[in-house]
């Protein structure tokens, strides 16, 4: 859901540069899944590597068409399980972290979109960043490196005292289920990033596409990206900064612990549903603040303007900001789930809603006979 007057948008920027690898095996991933629809599945292959408490995994998968779940067990291991013909490189070694390894260093992330006529339509670029790690002790841990061709089938099972995982990818379908190590990094250039049932702290990004996350509870939470829509059920954050150029922000059914809460678009529109106290201020530079609340949540609500309102839930508790510079800004209690019916002016915000949510709980293809696998990768169409 956009604004007014938002072009479509195509080309992507790839945050990896793997542009020529990316021709070359667009040719040869398509003879594979011709040959394996011959053949029948793949026969699957396995890694385990035992390791330390806090350890550091860094997943880098390249290309397009990629499908990885990540889990977490009780058990001081890494396991790695694959299809055969895409194996991993999987390496590990011992490294020392210093102060300076307790930060993560974000890049700049330059960006050219076109229209569908192949035309220009914006350029810019997401500023770099720090993301300082929780929770991650200084010194010696071990380290696991996971390095997966393009086209990867990949169930990843970390322990649940991992320290940081890393994931860096192309295009893909990423699920994390259940993770509780400390930290959690993402960086994927298209595609879908799910996060279910985690307690963590996390910084998520994903140029092109969407992030969804349920049920989780997060100390911390960056989230950021292009084109990429962000979709949020029954979470609860005590710091969230969610941003998107381009794509809409909806976090439903949701509550705040006392800390920065922080949403923002360029371009799309903001959807916050609430099931604890909080304070919303809304501001929309050339769209409206819309709100719906019911009369046992107890809510104030003071509209100062079209684009600009104030609303008090449950006497007033942590402070949180939704800012639009040409979408809407939404407040409601509770969650959209809970609505028989919306007004036209929600109508858009509900079906986004909707159907990100949805596509969390649609059932693997036929084709996908490994567990765990997740859909078919590529890039989302907005």
């Amino acid at each position: 859901m956009t604004g007014a007057g938002r072009p479509a948008y195509d080309g992507a920027v790839d945050v990896f540069r793997y542009r020529a690898l990316r021709w070359i095996t667009a040719g040869l991933g398509v003879l594979v899944l011709c040959i394996a629809a011959v053949v029948g599945p793949a026969r699957a292959g396995s890694n385990a590597l035992d390791v330390g408490d806090q350890a550091v995994v860094n997943l880098v998968v390249r290309g397009r068409g990629n499908e990885i779940t990540i889990r977490t067990w009780d058990r001081g291991s890494v396991q790695i399980e694959y299809a055969d013909e895409n194996a991993p490189v999987v390496g590990r070694n011992v490294a020392n972290f210093g102060m300076r390894g307790l930060v993560q260093q974000i890049p700049p992330q330059l960006y050219a979109l076109h229209d569908r006529e192949g035309l220009p339509s914006a350029a810019g670029a997401l500023a770099p960043e720090e993301f300082p790690y929780a929770g991650f002790r200084g010194g010696s841990h071990d380290v696991v490196r996971i390095d997966a061709p393009e086209n990867s089938r990949l169930i990843v099972t970390v322990p649940a005292s991992t320290g940081i995982l890393a994931l860096r990818a192309g295009g893909s379908q990423t699920t994390v289920e259940g993770y509780r190590g400390a930290n959690l990094f993402v960086m994927q250039n298209q595609g879908r990033v799910q996060v279910m049932n985690a307690a963590t702290t996390a910084f998520v990004q994903v140029n092109h596409g969407v992030v969804y996350a349920a049920d989780s509870t997060f100390d911390r939470l960056r989230v950021r990206g292009i084109t990429a829509h962000d979709v949020f059920e029954r979470c609860r954050s005590k710091q969230i900064e969610a941003t998107s150029v381009f794509g809409s922000i909806v976090y439903d059914g949701g509550s705040f612990d006392p800390g920065l809460a922080r949403f923002e678009s360029q371009t799309g529109s903001i959807a916050l549903g609430v099931t604890s106290a909080a304070q919303l201020n809304g501001r929309s530079g050339e769209g409206h603040v819309y709100t719906m609340f019911d009369r046992r949540a107890g809510a104030n609500v003071e509209q100062h303007a079209d684009g600009e309102a104030v609303a008090t839930v449950g006497g007033g508790g942590p402070l949180v900001s939704a800012i639009s510079t040409r979408g809407n800004v939404y407040f409601y209690d509770g969650s959209l789930l809970s609505r028989r019916s919306v007004a036209g002016e929600w109508r858009t915000v509900n079906q986004l809603f909707n159907t990100h949510r949805r596509a969390a709980s649609a059932p693997a293809p036929a084709k996908v006979r490994r567990p765990g696998a997740f859909g078919a990768g590529g890039r989302l169409r907005h």
